[in-house]
């Protein structure tokens, strides 16, 4: 019963019938959906020169006896891998090939190329090898007769002898030559040449050295003709199918004609030829000042033509025996060519001499000129093995004690001093008026009790500018009789937070920041020996955890902000509540706004909780359905914003203006919708119900609206009615407008200055972005006040909700959005997703509004979705992002050394699920960052040193080691940030059409790269052209501009961990792109090698792989006869090893490929809309993925075959032979035993350390050559 009967007897019967059957039934294996695709099987080669230079690496390493393990260690698995792979599909292999690079020189002109072409074919012709010829032509400035000179001396072994004495004179010497020269004319007449004086030639009959040649052939071919001489049987050749090679055979496999292209059975060729005629020719060269007869000339023996009869090595063998006859004759003085020619001519001495002499000739693989290698390694040896370390993290660490008691003192006098300053005394009566200072004695003595508390306050209380003084103050002022040393360390979430209230608090003490008051962010500090108050971002403080497990020195923590539960500052106030049971002198102040403050309280155990109250002033809030009637804003149906009518809906539309007509009538008879039901779900009579106050047109505009998109016309309406509407509100202060990313504030930063009212030109508005990833001097404007008459308008991320405090802001503009960190387990990749705000995050979005006077808050959307829809309080970061920065991290610090992540974890203060913690172990172990045991590999050790994505981190250091920097950054920020290219609605065809005239190596990754270096090298003549020229070609220039931003700072990072050296003018604000002009040249060397960036592409993106399936090979019939056809891109399949069958993504440069010369893809990312789709995907070739993967390699033994095995057998590569497999392995481990030394020595300079750069140089030339 077959399945189809089965399931038609389950339907008739409503029950599983019995199976009559005794025997066991065959589990049934669910079926491919594509049983005729297969993967192309690809066989792995190195080139005779790769593979000596393995070898001489390898060698190198482990001595001169090193032997590659034994082919007789391996057992036969006699696996049937056809049923997987396309095996020996008839592909044509190119054993050999020649390498023009060798005969084209970049800077000289076409006809200076063919004449160096002409040269090494002439070189050639004397039987030295193409690389020695190049090489000595070159070192001989193109001179042909010197570089022939210098081959004859090597390939020889001429040694430089003394000169005989008692030489005759030149003219001497020359009329001896005459005159042999007049008697070898008369003796061999026209097979005697002159060319000129200093080159004879003498044509020779040597037929006896042909025929050792012709019956050495000819017994050959016997052999092979004999091989299947058994004529007992005879077997019927079978006939083409014909179907097939019209261009597929339905029959397939069962088809019983030939699939193939039927070749012709020839008569031999070497049977039917008549013999060979080869012809020899001694030639002689005199050198300049040469002393002949009493010095050998140069001797070549050689062929006229060409032929592949006679080896090259016999011939040079022959040369070598005539340089010896012409030296011992050389001794007496006496003319050598007649008693040469004469030896030529006994058959026995020379037959004798090729059979048995042993003599080496310099490999193709050897250099000529051993020496100068020898010299530069000696040059090498003097260079510094080290890069030039940066500061140390703890530039304090070294200060004598007596020193910082010494500082102490003279920072507690100059305090004292200051209560006569007039412009302290104005900032102490400031400071009075704060609520802060109401609570300012109880704080201390709750401080003196516990040694954790709470400080919860509202916006605009003070508390964090204030309570980190209220302890330095008490200190200095207490100097004399209470403790010695205080140093406050107080984190913050953001760094523009750390630079504001850092420099708030030193303005407010008179001084300047990185005197006593200081900051410290990540490429920027400003401290000093007597800065006593630090405020810094929490990443910073975690940094020093890892040199400084008990922070010594520190007496107060203060945790800022953290009641918005970043990851970080869970991470933080874990450590903390372990470290307080050792450090018992050490507090604790935690500080957060009013929501969730008794969390926090009970996680440390019930410490004391201190409120303060907030100063604000009272804020109207006002949400989108009251706003549109204020200001008769009219939202265009078809318009931007406006929701996408569906297909079905647009023939309704007379009935939606009949509704909207009678709408209120049917609001009146039905009731209110249920409060479960969303704004964009509801009818427009329904809209009506739930807001009665509103007019038809603000109903009809909430209808029409399309709530994910951020309506910036509405938000120009909005604002243009505060600063010209008809209202009581204030008429001045700061508008603070929050949007949700870099991307919006642009978008409306340049609507602003084109629209009449708000442009700067008029002078009355100054527009004011503000994000995080703006430099700190772009961000210190939103701080400033204008002058009198011009108001401030700022458009902020949510930064501006706690991070930052504009004190003369008036307005709030809130779009009720924000980006937030999200991990998508599709992708393995964290992401910046579009997502509502909380009650608690729009609650302190209208507490801005409050600073200086009664203010608005103005909200973009409805009081519905407020009251109903909104979360109450923001989820945990640790929830929603991958944890594998939060384990590397966990995993070098001192503290938790003997505890398994899931303990660590599981003491947070609101834990991460098991699954989470799983899934970031298992994704840590595929990129080589754990191994099997979950302990931090060298990879992982410096990967946690890294603040970015462990792929991008990845990616980053073997940029570095391999020396392709600026690459391989621009790739890690386009992949952490975002692609440049752009794809308009309505313009999706011509945008790819345009990414794909970058389309390079079958990669997104390798496409962006040149297109962003196209843009890079316009940009150079003027912003004008690269602004023109990312146009044209459908890229943001906004996004390219980002791009050299973040590499500076992906750059700062790699100098920070010392995998570069250290560089101060990162330090300095760059406007342009300078990564290549600041890590030189040498760092560079490989930037343009696109083999290399796949292969890195390879090392960071794994196991991120992808299988190219193909169909079966058909034919063209042609009328030289069929010939492989390519199979279209619809043809082919792709599938991963977790889900199944996946497909390339339409925006991909490789979609419409129907060809790789690799069966493998790396990939970033997966997307899931109707089917999975991969996006940035690079083709990867076969040695990049068996020497950067990040899996085990095996190598077995298949049926006679070796195999290179990846992923268990997912990946199979056969090898040419058992040695190649050998090899690869082998460099493998040495790969991987560099980057462990590497990461123990992260300033050890691979480019000064020979070990390191023969194995750099050795990968990096057999993933290019071969």
């Amino acid at each position: 019963m077959d399945c189809n009967s089965r399931q038609l007897a389950e339907d008739y019967f409503l029950r599983v019938p019995a199976d009559a059957r005794i025997r066991k039934v065959k589990e049934e294996v669910e079926d491919d959906p594509h049983p005729t695709l297969k993967v192309e099987m690809q066989t792995v080669r190195l080139n005779p020169d790769s593979q000596k230079l393995i070898l001489d690496t390898l060698r190198y390493i482990h001595g001169p006896d090193f032997k590659l393990g034994s082919a007789s260690l391996y057992k036969d698995k006699g696996s049937n891998l056809s049923n997987r792979y396309w095996m020996q599909r008839g592909n044509l292999v190119v054993q050999g090939g020649c390498d023009y690079s060798l005969t084209t020189k970049p800077d000289i002109k076409t006809s200076e190329a063919r004449l160096r072409e002409f040269a090494l074919t002439k070189l050639e012709k004397y039987c030295f090898h193409k690389a020695h010829s190049a090489e000595a032509l070159e070192y001989a400035a193109e001179n042909v007769e010197k570089a022939l000179e210098i081959l004859y001396s090597k390939y020889i072994n001429v040694s430089e002898e003394n000169k005989p004495e008692n030489v005759p004179s030149q003219s001497e010497l020359m009329e001896m030559r005459m005159d042999e020269k007049a008697v070898l004319e008369s003796i061999y007449e026209s097979n005697f040449n002159v060319k000129d004086n200093n080159v004879w030639t003498v044509k020779l009959n040597m037929d006896y050295l042909t025929k050792v040649y012709e019956n050495k052939d000819s017994d050959i071919v016997k052999r092979k003709v004999n091989t299947n001489n058994n004529t007992n049987f005879k077997t019927k050749k079978k006939e083409a199918c014909k179907l097939f090679l019209r261009g597929s055979c339905r029959f397939g496999a069962k088809c019983k004609f030939l699939h193939g292209n039927p070749i012709e059975n020839k008569p031999s060729e070497v049977e039917n030829k008549d013999s060979e005629k080869v012809s020899y020719e001694l030639e002689i060269r005199f050198t300049d000042g040469t002393l002949y007869p009493y010095q050998p000339p140069l001797l070549f023996f050689k062929l006229v033509h060409k032929t592949d009869l006679i080896p090259e090595l016999t011939c040079l063998r022959i040369t070598a025996r005539l340089y010896e006859e012409a030296k011992i004759l050389a001794q007496d003085g006496i003319p050598s060519i007649y008693s040469l020619v004469e030896l030529l001519n006994n058959e026995d001495d020379i037959v004798n001499y090729v059979k048995f002499d042993t003599r080496k000739f310099p490999e193709p693989s050897d250099a000529l000129f051993p020496q100068l290698i020898e010299n530069t390694e000696n040059e090498e040896k003097q260079l510094p093995s080290h890069y030039k370390k940066g500061a140390s993290r703890d530039n304090r660490s070294s200060i004598n004690v007596e020193e910082l008691l010494k500082e102490n003192s003279e920072i507690a006098k100059r305090w004292s001093e200051k209560k006569e300053n007039n412009r302290y005394n104005r900032m102490m009566s400031d400071r009075r008026k704060l609520p802060a200072w109401q609570k300012r004695k109880e704080i201390l003595d709750a401080m003196n009790k516990s040694q954790v508390i709470v400080i919860s306050g509202e916006t605009g209380c003070g508390k964090s500018t204030q309570v980190p003084q209220y302890i330095l103050d008490d200190w200095l002022s207490n100097y004399k009789n209470g403790r010695e040393h205080v140093e406050i360390v107080c984190t913050q979430p953001r760094r523009i937070s750390a630079i504001g209230v850092a420099e708030r608090v030193a303005e407010e003490r008179v001084e300047k920041a990185g005197q006593v008051v200081g900051y410290q962010i990540r490429l920027e500090s400003k401290i000093s020996s007597k800065t006593r108050l630090i405020f810094c971002t929490t990443g910073i403080l975690l940094r020093r955890l890892e040199y400084d497990p008990q922070l010594k020195s520190v007496t107060h923590i203060i945790v800022d902000e953290v009641h918005e539960r970043s990851e970080e500052s869970d991470f933080l106030l874990l450590i903390l509540r372990d470290l307080i049971k050792v450090r018992k002198d050490l507090t604790v102040i935690l500080m957060s706004a009013t929501l969730n403050a008794d969390l926090f309280s009970n996680y440390f155990d019930n410490v004391p909780v201190l409120e303060i109250p907030g100063r604000t002033f009272p804020v109207e809030q006002l949400f989108v359905d009251d706003i549109m009637d204020l200001t008769n804003y009219v939202l265009e149906e078809n318009g931007t914003y406006a929701r996408k009518v569906k297909k079905g809906d647009r023939d309704k539309k007379h009935d939606f203006e009949t509704e909207l007509e009678t709408c209120d009538v049917r609001s009146e008879a039905t009731e209110p919708p249920k409060t479960s039901i969303r704004d964009e779900n509801l009818s427009i009579s329904q809209m009506v119900a739930r807001y009665p106050k509103c007019s038809k047109i603000a109903c009809k505009n909430l209808y029409l609206m399309d709530t994910e998109k951020i309506n910036l016309d509405l938000i120009e309406h909005v604002l243009t009615y505060i600063v010209q509407g008809d209202h009581n509100w204030p008429r001045e202060g700061a508008i603070l407008i929050f949007l949700p990313g870099i991307g919006e504030i642009m978008s409306l930063y340049d609507q602003l200055v084109e629209s009449h009212t708000f442009s700067p030109k008029t002078g009355r508005y100054i527009l004011v972005p503000l994000h995080s990833t703006l430099s700190s001097e772009e961000q210190s404007l939103v701080f400033k006040k204008p002058r009198p008459g011009v108001r401030k308008i700022v458009l902020s991320t949510n930064i501006a909700e706690t991070s930052v405090t504009i004190d003369d802001c008036v307005f709030v503009v809130d779009c009720g959005r924000m980006k937030e960190k999200r991990f998508d387990s599709n992708r393995n990749m964290e992401s910046l997703d579009l997502v509502w705000v909380s009650r608690a995050n729009a609650k302190q979005r209208k507490g801005r509004a409050g600073r200086v006077m009664a203010g608005v808050c103005i909200h973009m959307f409805t009081s519905h979705r407020y009251q109903y829809h909104m979360a109450e309080q923001p989820v945990p970061e640790i929830h929603r992002v991958p944890l594998e920065q939060l384990i590397l991290k966990l995993k070098i610090l001192p503290l938790f050394k003997s505890m398994s992540v899931h303990d660590v974890l599981g003491k947070t203060i609101e834990p991460p699920l098991k699954s989470n913690i799983d899934g970031a172990l298992t994704r840590l172990q595929d990129v080589g960052a754990l191994d099997k045991s979950y302990v931090l590999t060298a990879l992982g050790r410096h990967l946690a040193e890294l603040p970015v994505d462990v792929r991008i981190g990845k990616l980053m250091l073997f940029g570095a080691i391999f020396c392709c920097v600026d690459s391989a950054l621009t790739m890690a920020a386009f992949l952490s940030h975002k692609s440049p290219f752009l794809s308009p609605f309505g313009k999706k065809s011509e945008a790819d059409a345009k990414r794909r005239e970058f389309a390079c190596s079958n990669s997104d990754q390798l496409t962006t790269l040149r297109a962003y270096r196209k843009w890079q090298e316009i940009l150079k003549s003027s912003t004008h052209a690269a602004l023109v020229f990312a146009n044209d070609h459908f890229l943001s220039h906004k996004t390219l501009s980002m791009l050299a931003d973040i590499k500076h700072q992906l750059l700062g990072l790699l100098a920070s961990i010392g995998f570069v050296p250290e560089m101060p003018s990162l330090r300095k604000k760059m406007r342009k792109d300078s990564v290549a002009l600041l890590t030189g040249e040498e760092l560079n060397t490989n930037g343009n090698n696109d083999k290399l960036l796949a292969a890195i592409l390879c090392a960071a993106l794994y196991p991120n792989v992808v299988k190219v399936l193909t169909p079966e090979k058909s034919f063209h019939m042609q009328a030289g006869g069929a010939i492989p056809r390519q199979p279209n891109p619809d043809e082919l399949k792709f599938k991963t090893k977790s889900d199944g069958y996946v497909a390339l993504h339409p925006s991909s440069v490789n979609s419409t490929i129907g060809y790789y010369a690799s069966p493998y893809l790396v990939y970033q990312e997966k997307v899931k809309t109707s089917r999975v789709f991969i996006r940035e995907c690079s083709m990867v070739p076969q040695l990049p993925l068996v020497l950067f993967s990040g899996c085990t390699l095996a190598v077995e033994l298949h049926n006679g075959t070796f195999i290179v095995s990846l992923e268990d057998g997912w990946i199979m590569f056969q090898v040419e032979k058992h040695e190649v497999a050998e090899m690869l392995k082998t460099i493998r481990v040495e790969l991987i035993n560099l980057l462990e030394e590497k990461i123990n020595d992260p300033s050890l300079n691979l480019l000064h350390y020979e070990k390191g750069n023969r194995i750099i140089k050795t990968i990096v030339q057999i993933i290019t050559k071969d």
